[in-house]
């Protein structure tokens, strides 16, 4: 029984041996290690300290120099390096961290990458230092990056971010923005005139913004109530806002995808195929509420099967994205419905079928208050809303016509708007025979469009049912 008695006595003196040792440990811990990604630095400094940096990769070498109160970076024209980035490699420069040691045998650096460096970096600052810095690989598992001082005798790595802009090429420097984004929600009111032109579009198409200063557009613009862009050219059309915003979604803020040259002269752009653009877009360009007017010309080649962009004759060919606005057409850019103004801006509606006219007289100031007389004899208004949304319902079908068609004959109908303002023409539609179930429709004298002749047989069927007070269909 004895041994028994002392096996037992020893085990319980281990654990009161083992329970003290650990409230030890628990009391008085051992100080933790530095976890790995913490920072350390080889140099803290300000940006305001760095006066030069030179800078050797696979890309090539270049030099970012402090001039004149700015910076010089490279060849790069200084009003279009990304201020951003800029500033991140003065931080980079100026305050050197590293995660931790990987080696401290540098004889070894061919391991790291450091034997034929990914990079070579000389900074200078202002008192006169220099400190040069070898880039290596990427460590695998981390994805940090190693690197060393020139003589140094530690294998560092810091984190792959800090290292990024020793190691990419000059052009990334360049700011990926070529048209600023709008600052305000009024896309269209910061869209102002706008032209394109190209070998992608048959005839240049010509856009006017209706300005508040602008009276004689804005007089023009009663045709077609509320508008915010005319299409000019041989007619005069009210521009489709959605289109519009859809252009303005892609152009305004356009984004570069690549760099594919920088300070080109104008030959050197013409070998690009700018001289010859397959789309140039000139437009004014109200970037805020305040904002001066600013044009742009934006001229589109191809490369491949990619497309190329420059902007201003500025000297940087940009990669851009195949976007909306690259295949615009002009029956795109047309709002379908030919004449559209206020009934309260009309003076007098006439429609004109078989030859027979009928001329409707309006009257009052506002839409409440319009009156409306046939031949001195009043016309039920409700009916007369109802016609004359059928009349400013006529619109195109189809795409714009290659030329404008040999009109001859009387036409099978003429519809005419009278306007109040003193100055404003009239709006005159004609409408002639076509094909395959179309007519010809001539606006202001300007043959473009064809529209769906069952058009004129509603018409028709509207104007004697509303001579009776009766109700009728609208739809064609």
């Amino acid at each position: 029984m004895a041994k028994p008695v002392k096996a037992l006595a020893a085990a319980l003196l281990l654990l009161v041996l083992l329970g003290g040792a650990g409230w030890f440990l628990l009391k008085d811990p051992a100080p933790a290690e530095k976890p790995a990604t913490e920072e350390l630095s080889v140099v803290s400094r300000t940006p305001e300290e760095v006066r030069q940096i030179e800078v050797s990769n696979r890309h090539g070498s270049y030099t970012v120099l402090q001039k004149e109160g700015g910076w010089q970076v490279g060849d790069l024209p200084s009003e279009h390096v990304n201020g951003e980035y800029l500033q991140m490699l003065l931080d980079e420069c100026s305050d050197i961290r590293y995660l931790s040691v990987a080696c401290e045998d540098v004889e070894r650096r061919e391991e790291f990458g450091l034997s034929e460096p990914e990079a070579w970096v000389a900074i200078t600052y202002t008192d006169g230092s220099r400190e040069e810095l070898l880039i290596g690989a990427k460590e695998p598992v981390s994805g940090g990056r190693y690197f060393m001082e020139r003589d140094g005798s530690e294998i560092l790595m810091m984190k792959e971010g800090r290292s990024i802009r020793f190691t990419m090429e000059l052009e990334r420097y360049l700011d990926i923005v070529i048209i600023p984004p709008e600052q305000t929600a009024s896309v269209l009111g910061e869209l102002q005139d706008m032209r394109f032109s190209g070998s992608s579009i048959p005839e240049p198409i010509e856009l006017k913004a209706v300005l508040p200063e602008r009276e004689e557009l804005q007089t023009i613009g009663i045709s077609f109530g509320s508008v915010t862009h005319l299409l000019m050219g041989d007619g005069i059309y009210e521009a489709n806002s959605t289109k519009l915003l859809e252009i303005g979604d892609g152009l305004l803020g356009l984004l570069s995808e690549e760099i594919i040259d920088y300070n080109c002269s104008q030959e050197e752009l013409a070998a690009y195929g700018f001289d010859e653009p397959y789309l140039e877009i000139e437009f004014d360009y109200k970037n805020g509420k305040e904002a001066e007017v600013i044009p742009y010309r934006l001229r589109v080649s191809t490369l491949g099967e990619e497309y190329i962009a420059t902007v201003n004759d500025e000297g940087i060919v940009y990669r851009i994205l195949d976007l909306p606005f690259l295949h615009v057409r002009y029956e795109d850019l047309v709002l379908r419905w030919f004449v559209s103004p206020f009934i309260s801006e009309v003076a007098a509606l006439s429609v004109t079928i078989g030859g027979q006219e009928s001329r409707y007289v309006l009257t009052g100031e506002t839409v409440k208050d319009i009156a409306v007389t046939l031949n001195e004899q009043s016309v039920a208004e409700d009916l007369f809303r109802s016609y004359y949304n059928l009349v400013t319902s006529a619109a195109f079908d189809g795409e714009m016509l290659a030329q404008e068609p040999a009109l001859s004959g009387e036409p099978l109908a003429v519809i005419r708007y009278e306007y109040k303002k003193e100055g404003k023409k009239d709006d005159v539609i004609r409408i002639y025979p076509g094909e395959l179930r179309h007519v010809y429709v001539e606006v202001n004298d300007s043959c473009r469009f064809v529209m769906r002749e069952n058009f004129l047989t509603v018409l028709a069927a509207a104007g004697e049912a509303l001579l009776r007070g009766e109700s009728f269909a609208t739809d064609w």
